[in-house]
């Protein structure tokens, strides 16, 4: 017992100096550490718009499939160009989008054509791929929520 309390007497702590080159070690890993994770939030809330606007824009294609032609209800047989807004695309979308100002366009070079070029204006995933009010495509948003 007796050797055991002196070998207890005998052990030294750490030193300030010692201390704080822990703390100064803490420190710079903490450094490099946040601004990576601010990057991790903003790349993950990017790809999380990507998808919702992907998400408004199949609910177009399903409105167009449904026989709903958008705003203004044009001739499906000689319209080329054909948009939805929230409000003719709520019953399509399950989430509350809460951004309202968004349009969705379809464009087919012909009237006859089948397919086209689907578009999405004023949402905040189109404002950062292509720029304030300018359409991104969805080919685009694919790639952007990659």
């Amino acid at each position: 017992m007796q050797k055991r309390m002196k070998l207890l007497k005998n052990q030294k702590g750490m030193t300030l100096v010692e201390l704080l080159a822990v703390l100064v070690i803490l420190g710079i890993i903490a450094a490099i550490a946040i601004p990576m994770i601010g990057n991790v939030i903003e790349k993950s809330r990017d790809k999380a718009d990507a998808n919702e606007a992907l998400n408004i824009i199949n609910a177009a294609k399903m409105a167009y499939s449904n026989g709903e032609y958008g705003s203004g209800s044009p001739d499906p047989s000689t319209a080329t160009e054909f948009s939805y807004t929230k409000t003719e695309l709520e019953s399509y979308v399950d989430v509350d989008i809460t951004n309202n100002k968004y349009t969705v366009k379809f464009t087919k070079a012909k009237a006859t054509d089948k397919s086209g070029t689907w578009t999405i204006v004023g949402h905040p995933a189109s404002d950062k791929i292509s720029g304030k009010d300018k359409a991104a495509t969805e080919q685009q948003l694919k790639n952007a929520a990659k």
